[in-house]
């Protein structure tokens, strides 16, 4: 493990979206798979694993002021021609495509199953016919890694994109955290600058957010950090901060989020919550960049354990994580205040689960960063108050994140079923 190493890590697991991933990724699946059929289709079919459909069943499409993934995929048929945009493709719907996607809804031509037993945690199959024509597309593991394409009797297999990131991240977490810190530390500014742009960006959809009056949260916690000292000062503006760009998401607004592992909300997590004690610091910008590399690879690296989807709400147990650790080195923390910080934030959030996407996210959000970022300051003030091999923290960090790990699966998958039998539950008795 190198510089490098790392760079290409953060390059390849921090990207650009547009509102949530997962009905981004049933929008994009849907458009790929008209561009291969040549044609509008009369009827259309897809199966999503159990995740995808617990996280895109409630929350906004963006661009078409609608929700869900039955949406999103109407949306998609019209978007052939934007399939290079990957998961920012809805970007480019315009009126005109959604009323086709909604003349395609009440004719009832599109159907969304969520599927039993999915070969992979992460799955979409989509089919689409017109005339004797079908044609379909499989994407797995990760949000547009295409594995299969079909037209007809035609088939052909794709590389799989995502088994090159994976092998990267099983090498990642084959490591010390601090040996990654230690290689951190000598990033320079021209390597890593990139960061803070990328916060600037989640910082800049967090206030056009607030500016368009849509939302709940981020009205209420306003900017009202002024008169309290660190670390509240800085956690209430994370909170501010976050509570803002992530319900922009959830609610469908058009706004450009970057993500980490596959995940806008983690990205916002992370980026914004690291930001934000930046600011009230006044760090330098080599400093605050280091932090943002920190953040993100330690949120990465914990998601490499976990993987792409999982029963625990991941902002509160990998990019929360994250933000206590890069906390810690902006205050001056060592090493051990790093890992009891992590370490309190795993202790005390670990139980949050994941119930889909939609505004609670937000709050869940709030809580996280605003948590990640005291706990490392008591941390610093020798107020660490998780003590190791408790509960589920264990002697070492990196033991932490192997055991959150197994919590997460097998220990929850019977959780999560249950969660998304009551999500459904909601969606027959309620509609949306």
């Amino acid at each position: 493990m190198n510089k490098d190493f790392l760079l290409s890590i953060l390059k390849n697991e921090i990207n650009k979206t547009m509102g949530c991933t997962d009905p981004g990724s049933v929008a994009f699946a849907v458009a790929k798979t008209v561009e291969i059929l040549g044609a509008i289709p009369q009827r259309i079919d897809i199966n999503v694993s159990p995740n995808i459909y617990k996280n895109g069943i409630n929350v906004g499409v963006p661009n078409t002021g609608k929700r869900g993934l039955l949406y999103s995929a109407a949306v998609g048929i019209s978007l052939h021609s934007y399939t290079e945009k990957k998961l920012d493709i809805l970007r480019f719907a315009n009126k005109k495509d959604l009323v086709a996607a909604q003349k395609y809804l009440n004719e009832g031509r599109i159907n969304i199953s969520c599927m039993e037993n999915p070969p992979n945690l992460l799955y979409i199959n989509t089919k689409a016919y017109f005339e004797k024509d079908c044609a379909g597309v499989t994407l797995e593991g990760d949000y547009t890694n295409i594995t299969e394409t079909f037209i007809n009797e035609k088939r052909e297999k794709h590389a799989n994109c995502f088994s090159d990131v994976e092998s990267k991240l099983h090498e990642l977490v084959k490591h010390p955290v601090q040996d990654i810190l230690k290689i951190v530390d000598t990033f320079s500014l021209s390597e890593i600058e990139f960061l803070i742009e990328y916060a600037q960006i989640n910082k800049n959809t967090a206030l056009s957010g607030y500016n368009s009056n849509k939302l709940c949260l981020s009205n209420a916690l306003c900017l009202k950090n002024k008169n309290l000292d660190f670390p509240y000062s800085a956690s209430f503006l994370a909170k501010f901060y976050t509570g803002s760009a992530a319900e922009a998401r959830m609610i469908g607004l058009a706004l450009p989020i970057i993500s980490i592992s596959g995940s806008g909300n983690h990205g916002i997590t992370s980026f914004l919550g690291v930001l934000s004690v930046g600011e009230t610091l006044k760090s330098e910008d080599l400093e605050l960049a280091k932090a943002l590399a920190i953040s993100s690879l330690i949120t990465i690296y914990i998601k490499g354990i976990l993987k792409r989807l999982n029963a625990f709400c991941g902002c509160s147990v990998a990019a929360s994580t994250g933000v206590a650790a890069a906390t810690s080195y902006l205050i001056g923390g060592s090493f051990e205040d790093m890992t009891n910080a992590m370490h309190s934030v795993i202790g005390a959030l670990a139980g949050m689960i994941c119930d889909g996407a939609k505004e609670s996210c937000a709050y869940k959000l709030n809580i996280a960063v605003a948590t990640a970022i005291e706990y490392a300051y008591y941390a610093k003030e020798n107020h660490a108050f998780i003590d190791k091999n408790m509960g589920i923290v264990s002697t070492s960090v990196e033991e932490t994140f192997k055991k959150l790990g197994i919590l997460n699966n097998p220990g929850m998958s019977e959780t999560d079923k249950w969660i998304l039998n009551i999500i459904i539950d909601n969606q027959n008795n309620h509609g949306m």
